[in-house]
């Protein structure tokens, strides 16, 4: 039996739970194949991919997004057409 590496994520804790707010409105089905679309690497699943990149975007420098709901309108047009 074939036993995938695990590698602990670790994302700030208000990342979390605006990736977890963008996984459940957007209906992110857990699995794999977001990462690409999201700038990601590739082989991370569909949720820990959402949380790395609000993690990135909420620690860019200059600050990219001013409020949550640039974050989400940027996260939305990153999505594939078959989740929006």
């Amino acid at each position: 039996m074939h036993h995938a590496h695990f590698e602990p994520l670790w994302v700030a804790p208000k990342a979390h739970s605006i990736a977890d707010w963008l996984i459940f409105l957007y209906e992110i089905q857990d699995g794999r194949g977001l990462s690409s679309y999201l700038g990601i690497r590739s082989g991370v699943g569909n949720h820990d991919a959402v949380r790395l990149w609000v993690h990135q975007k909420m620690h860019t420098r200059p600050k990219e997004f001013q409020t949550l709901g640039d974050l989400r309108t940027s996260f939305a047009r990153l999505l594939p057409d078959a989740t929006n």
